[in-house]
């Protein structure tokens, strides 16, 4: 008796992912590499700090920047047959980070820091966008990070003025 060769198709592959419940995970960021133990400790130390010391949740703030490549193409996409390989271009890595901060009951949100390398990008000069109505505080550094200069800045200026 012959042995029969398996061929495994795209439609096969997709149903028994489907069925097996086997799904594409992708981790982003920090969680790749963040200490979850050591979270979890945090949590329950941090539980019994604000009950020992009777903090409400209007005065616990959770605060996180998150950074925004908003020119960066995808890294796949899909093209027709008959192009074997997409056209060259230079990838864009145009990049602005925010600064969130909210407190623990959720009724007060602080204003953010926002983060970018221009002062004054172009299409705000172009459409006459005054940053004093953009309800952030605009900050510009070549490196586009929350440096401590930037953070302080932001804690004096908008969180405890």
């Amino acid at each position: 008796m012959a042995e029969e060769v398996f061929k495994g198709t795209r439609g096969w592959f997709w149903k028994f992912n489907r069925r097996t419940g086997i799904h594409i995970f992708v981790r982003h960021g920090a969680v790749a590499i963040s200490d979850t133990k050591a979270a979890e400790n945090f949590i329950g130390d941090f539980k019994k700090l604000v009950n020992s010391e009777c903090y409400l949740p209007q005065q616990v703030f959770n605060c996180d920047e998150t950074g925004f490549f908003w020119k960066k193409m995808p890294m796949r996409t899909y093209i027709t047959e008959e192009d074997d390989v997409l056209p060259g271009n230079k990838p864009m890595k145009d990049r602005l980070m925010l600064l969130f901060c909210v407190n623990a009951s959720g009724d007060l949100k602080i204003k953010p820091l926002h983060d970018y390398h221009s002062e004054t990008p172009r299409a705000f000069k172009k459409f006459k966008v005054q940053k004093s109505r953009v309800n952030v505080m605009w900050r510009s550094n070549n490196k586009v990070l929350v440096i401590c200069e930037l953070f302080t800045d932001w804690i004096n200026e908008v969180f405890a003025p």
